[in-house]
């Protein structure tokens, strides 16, 4: 939801940058594009998170125990 809006704020920028002739907005347009991409979380589930009947913990020491 917060990259939706993000992006939609720069769009806005650039646009009134074109609209107004003024372009450090459409400057500052692309800066929270960039900051909207770079801060966009996509967080991957871990196994203890799928509830799963063995950690990532117990997986490991089996693995090496091999």
């Amino acid at each position: 939801m917060k990259l939706l809006l993000l992006i939609c704020g720069a769009a806005v920028c650039v646009v009134l940058s074109f609209v107004w002739r003024q372009p450090w907005i459409g400057g500052v347009g692309l800066l929270v594009a960039f900051v909207a991409m770079f801060t966009d979380r996509d967080d991957v589930r871990l196994d203890d998170e799928r509830r799963s009947h063995e950690t990532t913990k117990a997986v490991r020491d089996m693995r090496r125990h091999r």
